[in-house]
């Protein structure tokens, strides 16, 4: 026995189909239906209790949803050609006539297309939505014309078929997938697309090395993460620019489950700059679902420096006060890598009371890990100043070096005063008293301003009241930006 279909809006869909012309009915041939939706889309369709004839142990409508979770907003398209034969606005649907008797509904779509539409298979007939219920999704079933006369009146619920097979759910079986073929072969007339779904915007935080080493490898890294969510952003590559212009050097990397792209400079090669910094710059391009987003920041760069030189004097004397710069003076070295710096040395100074020579003086510096040494070197010197006993050296030495991790002076010399040979201990700043308000200083050794690790190294310091002072053999050396 045949169960009448029983309409949403009941009367009201009677009479409009009444004016519905004849069908030849050929219930053993039914159109070539197709997944209502685009090509590829997968659906998973499912069914419950009472979703049909209930004389029937199975369900002859569907609900569908897609799989990808994506159900609102899909573009719905017809089944088969043919021509919509009701509305039931109420519910978002509508009937569409196909040959040989046969009907499609569709239900719970918005913007669908009016009565009396034609549309060819694959053409966009609606979207789906959760008009006339609360949650998203399509109600889709077919309808055979037994009566073949077209009125609607005795249209009976078919096992739908799709994609040439029929299909008989129970709401035991649960969710059953399908991929559509629709539209596969490019035809039909979607009209207006799916709104594509707004890209995601995203945030790049760095998160690498804040502080560089020239000659040595850098970690550059960064973080993606969806800017409203906070989630991290998986799989996307990142790009990276250490430095600018002439000095970029570049890296790539991929995020991982975290959001975390890593990777790695293998030898840091960056000029040193007046505020020792090194730019830093991460780049996500984006991508259909992710906005692109860009990270930078200022890295700072460790360098070194270093300074020697042999003799220096200001002796206030009565008529010829005697004045000699730094010599030979290496000038301060202020670098980020490696070179080596020894000005021609000095091979004499004759001075009334001061005298010295040979001097020499270098400064090397070096990369892996960033390292100053500067030496002096005096053969010998005499300091004889009236009213007090000559100061000689001979055999000086005085060094200083310095890394990120330790900075360290040494001196070495002969030394003797009013003509006694002096026993100088290794201690840094031994002070002998020379009377008269003079005094001498060996192995006098000061930290460097603003440096991480510094020093500087004076051999021989003597001072006088006047004025008189006299460094013979200096050396500094300073590590600076080691984080």
């Amino acid at each position: 026995m045949r169960k009448h279909l029983v309409m949403v809006l009941g009367a009201a869909l009677a009479a409009v189909a009444l004016s519905a012309p004849t069908a030849s009915a050929d219930p053993d041939n039914p159109p070539d239906f197709k997944l209502p939706f685009e090509c590829g889309q997968i659906w998973d369709m499912f069914t419950r209790e009472g979703h049909g004839d209930n004389a029937t142990e199975d369900q002859q409508q569907l609900d569908m949803v897609r799989a990808d979770g994506e159900t609102e907003g899909a573009a719905v398209l017809a089944s088969a050609d043919g021509e919509v034969w009701w509305e039931i606005d109420d519910v978002g649907g509508i009937n569409i006539k196909h040959e040989g008797g046969w009907f499609s509904q569709y239900l719970h779509m918005s913007d669908h297309v009016p009565m009396g539409t034609k549309v060819k298979r694959g053409d966009r007939i609606g979207t789906a939505s959760n008009v006339g219920t609360g949650i998203p999704h399509l109600h889709y079933q077919q309808m055979y014309d037994y009566d073949g006369d077209g009125s609607g009146e005795e249209n009976e619920l078919i096992y739908p078929w799709l994609e040439g097979k029929e299909y008989r759910i129970t709401p035991a079986d649960g969710n059953v997938p399908l991929t559509s073929t629709n539209n596969c072969d490019g035809g039909g007339d979607p009209g207006e697309p799916d709104p594509e779904p707004e890209p995601e915007k995203t945030k790049l935080e760095y998160t690498g090395d804040t502080s560089l080493a020239g000659g040595e490898p850098a970690e550059l890294s960064a973080t993606l993460t969806e800017e409203e969510s906070g989630d991290p952003v998986a799989d996307q590559k990142v790009s990276f620019e250490l430095g600018a212009e002439d000095s970029v050097q570049t890296c790539d990397a991929t995020t991982g489950a975290d959001g975390t792209a890593t990777c790695t400079v293998d030898e840091v090669d960056q000029p040193l700059t007046d505020d020792a910094t090194v730019p830093v710059s991460a780049t996500f391009a984006g991508d259909d679902a992710y906005e692109p987003s860009e990270a930078t920041a200022t890295l700072d760069l460790r360098y070194v420096t270093g300074r020697a030189y042999g003799l220096s004097a200001q002796i206030p004397l009565p008529l010829i006060p005697i004045g000699i710069d730094p010599t030979p003076d290496t000038g301060t070295v202020r670098t980020a890598g490696a070179e080596s710096k020894s000005p021609q040395c000095a091979e004499r100074i004759e001075a009334l009371v001061l005298s010295a020579g040979p001097l020499c003086t270098e400064v090397v510096t070096k990369t892996g890990p960033n390292s100053s040494s500067a030496t002096s070197t005096v053969a010998e010197a005499r300091i004889g100043l009236t009213g007090l006993p000559v100061v000689e050296v001979s055999g000086l030495t005085a060094e200083s070096s310095s890394t990120c991790s330790a900075t360290k002076g040494s001196v070495g010399l002969e030394l003797s005063i009013g003509g006694t040979p002096v026993n100088v201990p290794d201690t840094p700043n031994y002070e002998i008293d020379l009377g008269a308000g003079a005094k001498l200083v060996v192995n006098e050794q000061t930290p460097v301003d603003g440096a991480d690790q510094g020093l500087t190294v004076n051999a021989v310091h003597l001072t006088a009241l006047g004025g008189a002072d006299v460094v013979i053999g200096s050396s500094t050396s300073g590590a600076f930006n080691c984080g």
